[in-house]
């Protein structure tokens, strides 16, 4: 798991490509000189056309004017990331950052560009350690690295033009969170899971006086990552109950109880066993926390309904993705905290959060930032016949209940007649997806 964490920070780290493409431009450069020189030595570039070989002073012109320009393409394409950044800061949300910074465009554009510096001034400097007149792999080699980066700038720019469209930074979050559904379905299709307790009530609080340990943190931070699969094994191999007092995204402080664990046998058990199985880091991660990234989406809508942006349609735009994903999560079974081993026996107890819990940290600044915006309460009603559309029959009269205290925090004041009857329209299908339609409940 350590090493895990390692590799992996190294690859999300922002100066991971340009490191290597810096480090593989050094080496390019170093055989670039020897191959040129020994070509040289051996007159084997009278084989090549004449248009491909040049005098040293011509490679030297060449090699100056191409470091030049990839240098000044390498600072306009950091202004171009500062800006967007900006933009990012004071439009989006904080959090949404990453979501640039990590993505492998970027960081492959800055590596081309700062690799091709580093080959054109290695070059022009070891090129004057040999005396040869003529040069053949160095101009041509430089030449077609000129191009590379040309045509890298171009998509660059492209690039920076789609990502500072709020839209599709709306997309890749939601895009994310659905991966971390799906991952975590791939994850889980060969454990078993339950929502119900496998005792009577009465049982499930006589197991918890029985003697039991604690696990506590090493290290303060967001715990990022749950290796459940390698828990549960670990669990069936030392016969140990697990039960989570901390779920993915939670801050612990050092010493923070992670889990209680009581021992079902005499076998020997270490709690570093299951400790490396639980990654905590000093930022919230995207790679399991689905509520990360829906608070992604939520503040994006809630910084767009504000009175120094309004610009209510981005705000649908989140809310509808919002819908989205939380009807992806009704149907993946949210509330499913037992976890079985293959013999069936019970290993692991998560914390999880109750699907009334999501859906009102979901919408509850939305509602009352947008609390006189008819649109954007009609999209939340939307989203929830969404939600409801695909939920459980259990979820469906959570989702119904949600709907009506929405009602409750709507401002009236500033509402004509119109606004009343689109209102109650969205009412009406929610209440029709989740079997209350007899109940007529309006504005």
């Amino acid at each position: 798991m350590f090493m895990n964490t390692f590799f992996r920070t190294i690859r999300k780290s922002f100066w991971y490509l340009p490191a290597f493409y810096s480090v593989f431009s050094v080496v390019l450069a170093y055989f670039s000189v020897v191959i040129d020189e020994r070509l040289y030595r051996t007159d084997t570039q009278a084989a090549f056309p004449a248009f491909m070989v040049t005098d040293r002073e011509t490679t030297q012109i060449i090699l100056s004017a191409l470091a030049t320009s990839i240098l000044t393409m390498t600072a306009i394409t950091f202004s171009s990331i500062m800006v967007l950044l900006s933009t990012y800061l004071s439009q989006y949300s904080p959090r949404t950052l990453n979501n640039f910074i990590s993505d492998m465009v970027t960081r492959r554009v800055l590596g081309v560009f700062i690799g091709s510096f580093l080959f054109f001034v290695l070059v022009m400097l070891w090129m004057n350690i040999t005396d040869q007149s003529l040069f053949l792999i160095v101009p041509s080699l430089s030449v077609f690295l000129s191009a590379v980066c040309l045509a890298f700038f171009v998509y660059f720019i492209h690039h920076v033009g789609t990502w500072i469209q709020v839209s599709n930074l709306i997309q890749d979050i939601t895009d994310n969170c659905l991966s971390i559904l799906q991952n975590q379905k791939k994850g889980r299709k060969h454990l078993q899971t339950s929502i119900e307790s496998p005792w009577s009530s009465w049982e499930n609080e006589e197991y918890k006086l029985n003697a039991h340990q604690t696990a506590t943190s090493l290290r303060p931070g967001f715990i990022q990552l749950l290796d459940l699969d390698a828990i549960v094994k670990q669990a069936h191999k030392d016969d140990l109950l697990i039960q989570m007092e901390k779920k993915i995204g939670d801050y612990v402080d050092e010493g923070t109880p992670l889990f209680q664990y009581w021992s079902l046998g005499d076998r020997p058990h270490d709690e570093k066993d299951y400790l490396k199985h639980i990654r905590i880091g000093g930022q919230r991660s995207s790679e399991q926390d689905i509520e990360f990234g829906i608070q992604k989406l939520t503040e994006i809508a809630v910084r767009a309904v504000s009175p120094g942006i309004n610009d209510p349609q981005t705000a649908i735009n989140c809310i509808q993705r919002l819908g989205k994903v939380l009807s992806r999560l009704a149907e993946e079974s949210v509330e499913e905290p037992y976890i079985y081993d293959q013999d069936q026996n019970l290993r692991v107890v998560l914390k999880t959060s109750t699907f009334s819990h999501i859906l009102y940290k979901t919408f509850y600044q939305i509602r009352f930032y947008a609390r006189q915006d008819v649109s954007v309460l009609a999209a939340v009603f939307e989203a929830l016949t969404l939600i409801a559309e695909k939920s459980q029959t259990s979820l469906k009269e959570k989702v119904w209940q949600f709907a009506k205290s929405i009602v409750e925090g709507i401002d009236r004041s500033a509402m004509i007649d119109l606004d009343y009857l689109y209102l109650n329209e969205k009412l009406d299908d929610i209440a029709r997806k989740t079997g209350h339609l007899k109940e007529k409940y309006h504005l």
